[in-house]
């Protein structure tokens, strides 16, 4: 037992030794290494900051005559360490105290100082391109909504919703009414905008860039956990695919995005599950009936139909118009 205790001591003594000596090469290293950032600049340890630039300078057109890139490296770096107030206290105490854990403390701060300057830029960066987003998306609303206003069914639609969901609504004062109306045909529109599966739609807090970005290392480890697990469930189980994962095909089969599904009504998607999408042979089959379908529409409609006299008597006609 006494064994094991001075192994454990070792061992500690050892590693303790051994990240001491690597702080050691990492802070040298980021001075000036092994050199006298001072000597470098050939000044002495209480030289003004205008002395400091001006044996820079003097340094840096000897080193143009001669080309020497390295010994410009060194002058620069021995010039940013000396030129900064907190960076030459740093090192002035780490030139009369190289042991001192004390100097770690101010590298490690330093370093966090950095990043933290590099990560409010990042932010007020993200702040803008959400801001950006925000009113890109709230235009592209609008824009629907006046393409919409013009239809006698989409206006019908927006009435019917306001008498259903405001009974007062003829009581409310002017202001309140235009709120009201702004706010259902923004539903209106966003219905629509599932149904016919485009992408313009009112973005919500999850939308924003900045929130994705903050969550981007759960959305990974949910996308890893994921795919693994569907690995070994189907692909090396062979176990039967589970209600979400039924859906989850389905939808990607007939490409219909999540918000789409969600609002479809419970007999359409019962409809589609009873079909049994998932399972590519009746996938096949379902496609094909559609597009019979569709056929058929086409060849039954008046468009159609002109498109084929028009054809006979020799006039162009495009069915799409």
């Amino acid at each position: 037992m006494k064994i094991f205790y001075f192994a454990i001591i070792i061992f500690y003594f050892t590693l303790i030794s051994n990240v001491n000596c690597l702080f050691k090469k990492v802070i040298s290293h980021f001075y000036c290494h092994n050199e006298n950032c001072y000597e470098i600049l050939g000044i002495s340890q209480k030289a003004s900051p205008e002395e400091i630039k001006y044996s820079y300078y003097k340094k840096l057109n000897n080193i143009k005559k001669s080309h020497d890139s390295k010994k410009k490296k060194k002058v620069v770096k021995a010039f940013n360490m000396l030129i900064n107030k907190r960076t030459r206290n740093y090192y002035d105490y780490y030139l009369n105290n190289p042991n001192s854990i004390v100097n770690l403390i101010y590298f490690s701060f330093y370093c966090f100082y950095k990043l933290f300057k590099v990560i409010l830029i990042l932010l007020i960066v993200c702040l803008f391109i959400c801001l950006f987003q925000y009113i890109h998306n709230r235009y592209e609303v609008k824009r629907i909504i006046q393409k919409c206003s013009k239809n006698k069914l989409f206006k019908r639609e927006v009435q019917n919703r306001i008498a259903e969901e405001y009974p007062d609504f003829h009581n409310y004062d002017l202001k309140k009414k235009r709120k009201i109306e702004q706010k259902v045909e923004e539903d209106v529109v966003q219905e629509i905008v599932m149904v016919n599966n485009q992408k313009t739609r009112r973005i919500g807090i999850s939308d924003l860039i900045i929130v994705k970005i903050i969550f981007l290392p759960r959305y990974i480890w949910n996308y890893v956990k994921w795919n693994l697990k569907w690995l070994i469930k189907y692909n090396i189980l062979n176990e039967e695919y589970d209600e979400n994962d039924k859906i989850y095909i389905t939808r990607k089969y007939m490409n219909i995005s999540l918000e789409k599904w969600n609002s479809l009504n419970e007999e359409e998607k019962k409809n589609y599950l009873k079909k049994e999408l998932w399972i590519r042979q009746n996938l096949e089959d379902f496609l094909q009936e559609q597009r019979e379908k569709e056929r058929i529409n086409k060849i039954s409609s008046s468009k159609y139909k002109k498109q084929i006299r028009m054809k006979k008597k020799g006039v162009s006609f495009n069915y799409n118009d």
